[in-house]
């Protein structure tokens, strides 16, 4: 996203060409790198909407601070550090120049299909932070019991509601869990928290990679199939 919003502000002429040219060098190889990153393309690979990167462009340029979530945390600081080079507030001295960084845009390990057409992300629920909690304390209102999360459009998509025993299927295991909905989920993208290996086969199949840059492992991340389970008939 960060690539795309540094395009937009070239493109709209919002680039602080005096500062570039005076206090920073590698600029001509970095709008090589983000001329691919069209609005468009950002909208198919990070699910936000065509008008927000715009907005976010120009809020940006006119000097609004941000953080997007771009990748891992040192790559996204190198990404933003381009966007602040590119508006005139990199932090710079007389004796040196300030490069821009040449973040490349790493896809997932496993990507999604046909076949396995969601992406589903592993992590924990703030509840699961709450020490109260961890030992056996008070209750709370934001604990559930483990779940997929679904977009309501997906739940729409394959039938499902809250509370439904579904089939979450991987390219190498599958487990079973209730739906559950969420509204902040965009269409495409799932969310459970993690279980012990024992516990899921899904769990296992989750890409777990890191960082050559950090050295941080990314988030664990799979792409998955929805299937309903069958309905059995009870006998009285």
């Amino acid at each position: 996203m960060a690539h795309a919003i540094g395009r937009e502000i070239i493109r709209a002429g919002l680039a602080d060409r005096e500062f570039i040219d005076r206090a920073t060098q590698g600029f001509e190889e970095y709008r090589r790198l983000v001329e691919p990153w069209t609005v468009s393309l950002a909208v198919k690979v990070t699910g936000v909407p065509a008008a927000v990167i715009r907005e976010l462009a120009q809020a940006y340029a006119l000097g609004e601070p941000f953080r997007a979530s771009c990748g891992t945390e040192q790559e996204e600081d190198r990404a933003l550090i381009n966007l602040s080079l590119l508006t005139g507030r990199g932090h710079t001295d007389r004796e040196r120049r300030t490069p821009f960084h040449l973040v490349r845009h790493s896809p997932p390990v496993d990507l999604t299909d046909e076949e396995y057409p969601v992406r589903l992300t592993k992590g924990r629920r703030l509840d699961s932070y709450d020490a109260r909690l961890q030992k056996g304390g008070s209750g709370s209102s934001l604990r559930r019991a483990e779940c997929v999360e679904l977009s309501p459009e997906d739940a729409e998509h394959y039938g499902v509601v809250v509370g439904e025993q579904v089939r979450v299927n991987t390219r190498r295991g599958s487990t079973t869990a209730p739906v559950w909905v969420d509204p902040v989920l965009r269409p495409g993208a799932a969310f459970m928290t993690g279980r012990p290996p024992e516990e899921s086969d899904a769990n296992q199949s989750s890409a777990r990679v890191s960082c050559p840059i950090a050295g941080a492992v990314e988030f664990e991340a799979a792409a998955i199939r929805i299937e309903k389970m069958p309905v059995v008939a009870v006998r009285n």
